[in-house]
C-alpha cells in the first residue's frame, strides 16, 4: 500500500544525538543541491508601470486560492492545507481573508492568529501570500486597520513573500472622500515598517472601479489595486474598463474572483471564466480564486467535510473547484532547481530509508532497472543531472551514459524507472519540487507522476517507479554534489557568497555575505525556526538546540543553502 497523506501533527521527528559530528565529516565530501521555490525565483515583488514585475524586473503572473472568511470557515488556516495548495494545486500565491467584522478582528483581535499561521506556512513553502483585510466598510475600522498592519508590517516586512491588501471591496462610497484617504493613512502605517512589499487597495463597488482609482491614484510606492469579479456576473464590460485603468498606468491585482454569478451561487461559467483567464495572462495580471471552502455554495470548491489539511480527491472537489485546479496546474511552471550544477555528478539518497539510487548489478544494457541500494561509491551509483529547460532535468547514470527512463512511458502507477539511451522523450524528463530539509520531490514530464521506492520499502534492492505524488518520504530525495567542496569544518567554505562561521557552533552562528542579505533558518523537516536581515554580516541560531540545520541566505545573487550544526 502506498504512503497516505496524514497532517502534520502526525509526523515523527528524528532526535539527533553525539553522532552529529561524525554526520557533518561525513557530509565532508558533498554539496547538498536544494529546490528553488516560487520566492527564490522571483524574489522581491515591486510594480513598475501597470504590471508586477520580479527581482530583476520581469513581469510576473502569480496564481492561487483564497481562503474563506475567517471566523466562519477557518480550519483551512493551517500549514498543512497551505502546503496542499502549493504541491497538489500548484498555487504560487495564497490568500487569508482576515474578518474583521461580524466577529472577526475588531472584536476578537485573536483572528489575527490564523493570518499569522497561514503567512508563516507560506514563508516556510517558499510561495507568496496575501494578507486580505477582509471587511465592506473599512472605514468604520481604520484604527483597527493601523494597528493590525502595523503588527504585520513589522513582523513580515522583511519577508519578499507577503502582499497586503488592506480593503477587500469597499462598497459604493466615495473614492476621493472616503476610500483613498483611508489607502493613505494605512500605506503610511505599513512603510513605516516596511518600505518596499506591494500594498493592494480595494477600489469603489466591490473592487471593480478601477478605472476611477487610476485617474486619482494613492500616493506612494508598489501601489496596485484590487479588481474582483465573478464570471457569470461580470463579463466583457469590466474586462473593457479594467484595460482602461491598465492602459492608464496602474498595476492591477485579482485578489477575489469567482466563476459563479456574484452571489457565490448559481452555474459556473466555463466559457466566461476562460475569457478572464485569457485577459488576465495577457496582460500579467495575478489571480486568487474564492473559496478555498466546503459548504454549499457553487462558487466553493469543495465538498461539504473535506478535510481541514488537504489530501482532497477528486470526488471530494466540487467543479469550481475542479475548473480552477486544472487551469493552475496547466499553467503551473516548476521553479528552476537552485544548487544544482547541470552538468555536474550526484549521489541520490533516497529519504525514508537513506539508500541511494543504483543500477542494478552496475548493468549497462537499455531496460536495466533502477532500484535503492547501499552507498557504495561506484560509478553505477552516480547521475549526471542536466537541465533541459523550462524547470527540468536528466538524470545519466555515470557507468552506462544512460538515463533515468520511465519504461515505454508508461503513465499507470507502479511503472518501473530503468535505464535507456538518452533521447527527447518526455517520460526522460523531471522537474524537482521542494520536499523541506533539503529533499526533492521528482516528477515525470510525462506523466506528473512522482519517483518512488515501491512499498515504502527500506530494504536494498527496492524498486524505483513512478506513482501518483503523495507527501511520503519515499517519494523524497537528496541530491548530494560529488566534489572536494568540504562542509563543517568550522572553516568558511571557499569561493562562497555567503558563509556560516563557525561551523560546527555551541553558541550563535556568524552568517555573512556581501551587502544586504536575509536569511532563514529550517530544520530538517522543513519547518521554519528563525529569520532575519543583515549587511555584510550578522549574528543567528543564539536559541537553536543542540541539531542539524539548514540556514537558507539570500543575496543579490540568488539564494544559497548551507548547511550548519548546533552543538
Amino acid at each position: 500500500m502506498k504512503d497516505t497523506y496524514h497532517p502534520t501533527q502526525t509526523r515523527r521527528r528524528a532526535t539527533l544525538t553525539g553522532f552529529l559530528l561524525a554526520l557533518v565529516l561525513c557530509l565532508g565530501t558533498v554539496t547538498t543541491g536544494y529546490s528553488q521555490t516560487v520566492v527564490d525565483q522571483y524574489g522581491q515583488l515591486r510594480v513598475l508601470g501597470n504590471r508586477i514585475v520580479d527581482k530583476n524586473g520581469n513581469p510576473v503572473q502569480l496564481r492561487g486560492m483564497s481562503l474563506y472568511w475567517s471566523q466562519w470557515i477557518g480550519k483551512f488556516y493551517n500549514a498543512d492545507a497551505v502546503r496542499w495548495l502549493r504541491d497538489d494545486w500548484r498555487c504560487t500565491v495564497v490568500r487569508a481573508a482576515m474578518a474583521v467584522d461580524n466577529g472577526g478582528y475588531a472584536t476578537n483581535p485573536a483572528e489575527k492568529n490564523k493570518v499569522i499561521a497561514v503567512v508563516d506556512a507560506a514563508i516556510s513553502l517558499g510561495i507568496y501570500v496575501i494578507i486580505d483585510f477582509h471587511v465592506h466598510e473599512a472605514q468604520n475600522y481604520q484604527a483597527q486597520a493601523r494597528t493590525f498592519f502595523a503588527e504585520m508590517a513589522q513582523r513580515y516586512g522583511n519577508r519578499p513573500n507577503v502582499i497586503y491588501e488592506i480593503w477587500n471591496e469597499p462598497l459604493d462610497v466615495s473614492w476621493a472622500g472616503v476610500i483613498k484617504p483611508y489607502h493613505q493613512s494605512i500605506v503610511s502605517t505599513i512603510r513605516q515598517y516596511d518600505p518596499d512589499n506591494i500594498i493592494v487597495c480595494g477600489t469603489r463597488f466591490y473592487s471593480q472601479e478601477v478605472e476611477e482609482a487610476a485617474l486619482n491614484p494613492v500616493t506612494g510606492s508598489n501601489i496596485a489595486y484590487t479588481l474582483h469579479y465573478y464570471a457569470a456576473t461580470h463579463k466583457q464590460w469590466l474586462r473593457d474598463a479594467a484595460q482602461r485603468a491598465l492602459n492608464r498606468g496602474v498595476a492591477l491585482f485579482v485578489t477575489e474572483y469567482g466563476t459563479t454569478e456574484a452571489s457565490g451561487n448559481g452555474f459556473v461559467d466555463e466559457a466566461e471564466t476562460r475569457a478572464w483567464w485569457a485577459f488576465l495572462d495577457q496582460n500579467k495580471v495575478s489571480h486568487a480564486n474564492w473559496s478555498v471552502a466546503d459548504i454549499s455554495e457553487s462558487s466553493a470548491a469543495l465538498q461539504p467535510g473535506a478535510s481541514a489539511y488537504g489530501g482532497w480527491t477528486s470526488s471530494q472537489i466540487k467543479p469550481s473547484g475542479q475548473l480552477v485546479r486544472n487551469e493552475l496546474r496547466a499553467k503551473y511552471v516548476a521553479p528552476v532547481a537552485a544548487g544544482l550544477v547541470s552538468g555536474a555528478t550526484y549521489r541520490i539518497t533516497a529519504r525514508h530509508s537513506n539508500l541511494v539510487l543504483d543500477v542494478s548489478g552496475a548493468s549497462t544494457a537499455n531496460g536495466a532497472a533502477i532500484n535503492q541500494w547501499s552507498g557504495t561509491g561506484s560509478t553505477n551509483q552516480q547521475w549526471v543531472v542536466t537541465s533541459v529547460g523550462g524547470g527540468y532535468y536528466t538524470f545519466r547514470a555515470v557507468h552506462s551514459g544512460k538515463n533515468v527512463d520511465i519504461n515505454a512511458a508508461g503513465t499507470a502507477d507502479g511503472t518501473a524507472a530503468v535505464q535507456y539511451t538518452p533521447g527527447t522523450g518526455y517520460n526522460q524528463q523531471f522537474r524537482l519540487e521542494d520536499a523541506g530539509g533539503g529533499y526533492y520531490r521528482v516528477v515525470a514530464r510525462h506523466s506528473n507522476k512522482c519517483l518512488d521506492i515501491a512499498g515504502v520499502s527500506t530494504v536494498a534492492g527496492a524498486a524505483l517507479q513512478q506513482w501518483t505524488c503523495g507527501t511520503g518520504a519515499n517519494q523524497q530525495f537528496r541530491f548530494d554534489r560529488l566534489s572536494t567542496a568540504r562542509l563543517g569544518t568550522g572553516a568558511e567554505t571557499a569561493g562562497a557568497a555567503a558563509t556560516v562561521y563557525p561551523n560546527p557552533s555551541g553558541s550563535t552562528f556568524l552568517v555573512k555575505a556581501p551587502g544586504r542579505f536575509a536569511y532563514i533558518i529550517h530544520d530538517q523537516v522543513g519547518k521554519l525556526l528563525e529569520s532575519g536581515k543583515g549587511e555584510n554580516q550578522c549574528v543567528a541560531g543564539g536559541a537553536l538546540r543542540p541539531g542539524l540545520y539548514l540556514i537558507r541566505v539570500h543575496t543579490q545573487h540568488g539564494p544559497q543553502v548551507i548547511k550548519a550544526i548546533k552543538q
